[in-house]
């Protein structure tokens, strides 16, 4: 290209790079001032892609524009010849998003310009392997930050030692500005649902805390009704819940047997004192009197959605049933007793054995021992039987403990 011929066409394109006029071949002078004239037609059509044409040697950091659309210049408010350097120091961050294979899905990596003055010999080593760049920048403007979309075919020049950079610049400010509001909204979402399942989490707690107090002091109202202590709701609950985890109980089964049991005579708040604290045996008349205690017992804690008070009342209603069928309010048999009624009824027995009442003294641990198991199959269901038997060191060291 003569002297004449580039001051001509430095006028009429504005070309400020170093090919045309520096020691590079024909060829490479004669299609990138051919790519030069194109992509001034495409900015005179008002196109809104702002083309460009980078360049730089693989050996050297330096970066240069050979063509740039004047929409860069009006758009980042920069006059400089030196473009590409000045561009390059107003990047805020570099977004570029991958494919994500496994899973499925979109991966977004953030640079920022620290990282990227770090990495920039590296990313062009990509760029040049890859053969094409696509990337989104946050440019510091005059009129604030703004995002452009970069696009572009990379073309190495081995004999004439250049790498050109043949791209579209879009502006997806907009774009970009909406997706930061919905991070910054679903970061708001994410701290609000954290927050509302903390404070459901507490207020579940709080919940939970007043209703086993609740529990707590009706079964212990129904034991000073008995002339029981809260030694035996106490030994009763740990009793049934070794059973009950000994038997396969899930923990939240567990743990509401456990906080239920002490409610299975809480029907018997129903009951004159002159029966429950009669010193000799009861009349047929009397007895049938407190075997009202389970139906009264399963009304008091009906009508409750709680998963604690269902199991109460179940085992409220049906902690007297037996094996046999001969127990009481309904005669149940076998499976059609409730597990947690079953796991009580072996408890509350064996309890009742080993405490003292008006009626009668205290068994001895070993006599209470021996009475379960004769009942086996007959009061109780013969599998718990056993499972007490495979537990009696425990069991033991609670009666010891607890025992007065």
């Amino acid at each position: 290209m003569t002297e004449d011929i580039l001051s001509s066409f430095r006028k009429r394109f504005n070309y400020t790079g170093l090919i045309l006029a520096g020691p590079y071949s024909k060829e490479l002078k004669h299609n990138l001032s051919q790519a030069i004239v194109h992509l001034e037609a495409l900015e005179r059509i008002g196109s809104p892609i702002i083309p460009y044409i980078a360049a730089w040697r693989p050996d050297d950091e330096h970066i240069w524009y050979e063509y740039t659309g004047l929409r860069l210049h009006s758009l980042l408010g920069l006059k400089t010849t030196d473009l590409a350097e000045a561009f390059r120091a107003n990047i805020i961050t570099r977004c570029l998003y991958r494919n994500q294979k496994n899973p499925p899905a979109i991966d977004k990596i953030i640079r920022n310009r620290s990282q990227i003055d770090s990495m920039r010999n590296s990313m062009r080593r990509v760029a040049e392997r890859s053969g094409a760049v696509e990337a989104v920048y946050k440019i510091e403007a005059n009129n604030g930050p703004v995002w452009l979309k970069d696009l572009a075919r990379i073309e190495i020049h081995n004999r004439d030692g250049v790498v050109l950079s043949y791209g579209s610049l879009i502006d997806v400010t907009k774009e970009m500005l909406l997706e930061e509001k919905l991070i910054e909204v679903q970061s708001e979402l994410s701290f609000h649902k954290e927050n509302l399942e903390f404070i459901v989490i507490e207020r579940t707690k709080e919940l939970r805390k007043a209703q086993l107090d609740v529990v707590s002091r009706l079964a212990h109202a129904a034991a000073y009704r008995d002339g029981e202590t809260g030694a035996h709701i106490k030994r009763l609950s740990q009793y049934c819940g070794i059973l009950g985890r000994s038997f396969g109980l899930s923990k939240k089964a567990n743990w509401a047997l456990f906080h239920a049991v002490p409610m299975h005579d809480v029907g018997k708040l129903g009951i004159d004192d002159s029966i429950l604290r009669k010193p000799g045996p009861l009349s047929s008349n009397e007895f049938e009197i407190i075997k009202t205690h389970c139906q009264v017992g399963a009304d008091l804690l009906g009508g409750s959605d709680s998963f604690l008070l269902t199991v109460a009342k179940t085992i409220a209603l049906s902690h007297h049933e037996r094996w046999d069928g001969s127990g009481y309010p309904q005669g149940l048999t076998e499976w059609q007793i409730p597990l947690a009624s079953r796991i009580t009824s072996i408890c509350d027995v064996f309890d009742a054995l080993t405490s003292k009442r008006p009626y009668k003294k205290a068994w001895d641990f070993e006599d209470a021992v021996s009475e379960v198991t004769r009942l086996r199959s007959i009061y109780f269901d013969p599998k718990l039987v056993d499972l007490f038997m495979e537990n009696l060191p425990k069991i033991k060291k609670i009666f010891q403990t607890n025992t007065a």
